[in-house]
């Protein structure tokens, strides 16, 4: 028999053994989330038995919570298998080509901000961003006398941008995820946020690099990945095409598995019939992805991505972190909780910031962004329920608490990964980062004014009403 005055200390405990253990096995053990979260979901499962639940309704809470999530993982699996054919049809290559055309050194901050951005939109990932032209950059703001430190704030400026809105970003698709919102509306909701703060940041990068537009700069390095491209592949218009679909469909708001399938055909026929490729391997970047071979070592880091295998991390991760919500939602664990702690989400702004804060603590101190969203996500999602508010509003919030933070974090792998590659430490570009600093304050102030805080039955208009 259950005994109510036990449940919330019970409740408590086993919930911050779950966390504990989900924190030192990242950020001791170094291990990815993965086998941690599997002992997590077993301690959670241990206080279901102790409050008097059955293996069968907790098995059935996690197969409802990965049953309600499985078009995110099928269009995780799609993106992989888009990005291979866009590598190989040269659709990227295209877009990078013709980037690094309007290229301004002039305006040579800003100019590094909007092609990291377009970079990362086109590839969904910032650390090939990072790893390939943004090394470029460094090299260039060298000869103009640029500060490294501002030059790599630009840099990280417009690749985490672009990762945080592309829906071809593994990061982007599994916060939508966790938090069971549409892909697209996740994308769009984050504008409110983002949005402010990635203009704010263009403007002060133009105000920074008056003084540097002057002077002469040596673009070698952008030369040599043009000229390995265009040497690599034929690159022409027609190649924009199915960019130009994506993103007429994404306006269309059309579905996005047949999106993606659309996508992905557009890449394969650009493989074969533009490139030269035969079916046979435009079916295996399908599949494992494309190998860049221009022996052009910056160019190939560039385009070796992709592939339906590519996804198969982040789809395991999902699985984890959805059984371990089911079992929480099917124990009835964050009920407890939150009947005895919930003053503070009690309204909009409250519920709002508290989201924020407990994803920015656990992406600073667990050092990782997967694992700071999915424990607010699973703690905080019916309490967006309760009080009306779409979810869309609580993924983008999970992500301006971890995506954006992660190259902010000294012992974090973004930030260990943003330090070594551009080759200074993570304190002498934080102050440079002007979308991790500038991106909470937009939070705030949605939070605050009800802009862009959607409620249920009214998706398109905003609201104040907390």
């Amino acid at each position: 028999m259950r005994k109510d005055k036990y449940i919330f200390p019970a409740a408590c405990v086993s919930l911050l053994l779950a966390i504990g253990v989900l924190i030192y096995g990242v950020l001791v053990l170094k291990q990815n989330p993965h086998i941690p979260l599997v002992f997590s979901t077993v301690i959670i499962m241990l206080y279901g038995v102790m409050n008097g639940n059955t293996w069968q309704e907790m098995r059935a809470g996690m197969i409802e919570s990965i049953s309600e999530s499985i078009e995110a993982i099928l269009i995780i699996c799609l993106i992989g298998v888009t990005i291979g054919t866009w590598m190989a049809g040269g659709t990227v290559p295209a877009i990078i080509y013709y980037g690094f055309q309007v290229f301004s050194p002039r305006f040579f901050l800003v100019s590094v901000v909007v092609l990291c951005s377009v970079m990362s939109l086109v590839t969904g990932s910032s650390w090939t961003t990072i790893g390939t032209i943004g090394v470029a950059f460094m090299g260039i703001s060298a000869g103009l006398g640029i500060p490294a430190g501002m030059t790599a704030g630009a840099i990280l400026c417009g690749a985490y941008f672009g990762d945080k809105q592309s829906p071809l970003s593994d990061s982007t698709n599994f916060a939508a995820a966790v938090a069971k919102t549409d892909l697209y509306e996740h994308t769009r909701s984050m504008l409110y946020t983002t949005g402010p703060a990635y203009l704010m940041s263009l403007v002060i990068f133009l105000i920074l690099g008056v003084k540097y537009g002057g002077k002469k700069a040596d673009i070698s390095q952008i030369q040599t990945i043009t000229a390995g491209l265009k040497e690599g592949f034929y690159i022409g218009p027609a190649l924009l095409f199915p960019l130009l679909v994506l993103l007429i469909l994404i306006i269309w708001r059309f579905p996005a598995i047949p999106t993606m399938m659309i996508a992905s055909a557009l890449g394969l026929i650009c493989t074969v019939f533009v490139q030269g490729e035969n079916v046979e391997d435009g079916m295996h970047y399908m599949y494992s992805g494309y190998a860049g071979t221009t022996g052009i070592e910056a160019v190939d880091t560039l385009l070796t991505r992709g592939g339906l295998t590519s996804m198969t991390g982040t789809v395991t991760l999902m699985l984890m972190s959805l059984s371990l919500a089911g079992v929480m939602r099917s124990t009835g664990i964050m009920n407890a909780v939150l009947e005895k702690t919930g003053r503070l989400t009690e309204n909009s702004i409250g519920l709002i910031v508290v989201t924020w804060a407990l994803t920015f603590l656990l992406s600073f101190f667990a050092a990782d962004p997967y694992l700071a969203m999915i424990l607010p996500a699973n703690i905080l999602g019916a309490r967006y329920d309760a009080l009306g508010i779409r979810r869309s509003v609580m993924s983008r919030t999970l992500e301006d608490g971890g995506t954006v933070v992660c190259p902010m974090v000294p012992w974090g792998t973004n930030g260990i990964y943003c330090s070594e590659t551009l080759g200074l430490s993570v304190g002498s570009y934080v102050s440079y980062y002007f979308l991790g600093i500038l991106t909470p304050a937009a939070m705030l102030f949605s939070a605050v004014t009800g802009i862009g805080v959607r409620r249920r039955g009214n998706i398109d208009g905003n609201t104040r009403k907390r």
